[in-house]
């Protein structure tokens, strides 16, 4: 069955060591797009993990929130204490050159550059890190596709009903055609044979049949349902697919208004303009619908 675009999942990890909690939103959208919110811990892993999203999504906005705190209680900075003393040493010989009783600050010393330096994180420890957030990434994209399975089966259903529905007065339409025709000759022939009297001009079968022909000839939508009803059938089999179809409603969607257009232009009868105006409702509502399937 198809899939909506719209889901949500999220999946936690906590140990003595750290904790992470990573969320993934999906909304529409006539394309893939993925935005990532990653700590810094994971900011040169961004290609992988988005590689690990696009395998399981092909349409819409994904938004992924990365939340990582590490529990252990270890400095950021460490301390470069060669490079303090190398600096120590050559301020005391400068001040015993100049002559100076100034005292040294260690404040003065640990602003100088490459004193304080960033901890580096260990290679290991940055794939362990990775390896868990994809694990967790795969955990919550389980739970959003579940919601997207179900969300796209109500879409699902709602369209085969409404699909049903434009088949139906399809039908009825199809019905009704003959008769139109017919009441258009009767209405011919009573409004000719009106204009005709009290004069000497005779109203003869051939014209009649000529002008009734032409008509026929203008509001022949035979062709229309036939292609429209071709457009329903393939609607069914993708709403039934395992596949994205997204995009292919959209083209036949498009296809649908196309014919349902040209038969409003045909039409002649009240009766059938009205069921027209039913039928491209319903498929303006199938296409509001199908703006969620992926």
């Amino acid at each position: 069955m198809i899939k909506s675009m719209t889901g949500f999942g999220v999946a936690e990890h906590k140990d003595g060591g750290c904790a992470m909690r990573v969320e993934l939103r999906s909304v529409n959208n006539k394309f893939l797009k993925i935005d990532m919110r990653l700590p810094n811990a994971l900011q040169a892993f961004e290609g992988e993990i988005e590689r690990a999203i696009r395998g399981k999504i092909n349409r819409g906005t994904v938004l992924l929130y990365v939340n990582y705190q590490s529990l252990l209680r270890e400095s950021e900075c460490v301390l470069n204490s060669d490079r303090l003393k190398e600096y120590y040493a050559i301020l005391s010989n400068v001040r015993n050159e100049i002559g100076s009783t100034v005292e040294i600050s260690l404040n003065s010393l640990i602003n100088l550059p490459g004193v304080l330096q960033k901890r580096e994180e260990r290679t290991e420890d940055a794939n362990a890190l990775l390896s868990m957030c994809l694990s967790l990434i795969n955990e919550a994209m389980a739970k959003m596709q579940e919601m997207r399975a179900v969300e796209g089966a109500h879409l699902g259903k709602d369209i085969g009903q409404r699909k049903e529905f434009v088949l139906s007065s399809l039908n009825k339409i199809e019905a009704a055609a003959p008769s139109v025709v017919l009441e258009y000759s009767k209405r011919l022939r009573t409004r000719v044979e009106s204009l005709l009297v009290g004069t000497t001009v005779e109203l003869t079968d051939n014209n009649l049949c000529r002008e009734i022909a032409l008509f026929a000839e203008r509001c022949d939508i035979t062709e229309e349902i036939s292609r429209l009803r071709s457009h329903l059938c393939q609607l069914q089999e993708a709403i039934q697919s395992d596949e994205p179809v997204g995009r292919k409603l959209d083209f036949l969607i498009q296809e649908m208004f196309r014919e349902a257009n040209t038969m409003c232009s045909k039409a002649n009868d009240n009766v059938v303009l009205k069921d027209m105006v039913e039928i491209k409702t319903e498929i303006e509502k199938i296409r509001e619908q199908a703006f969620n399937v992926e």
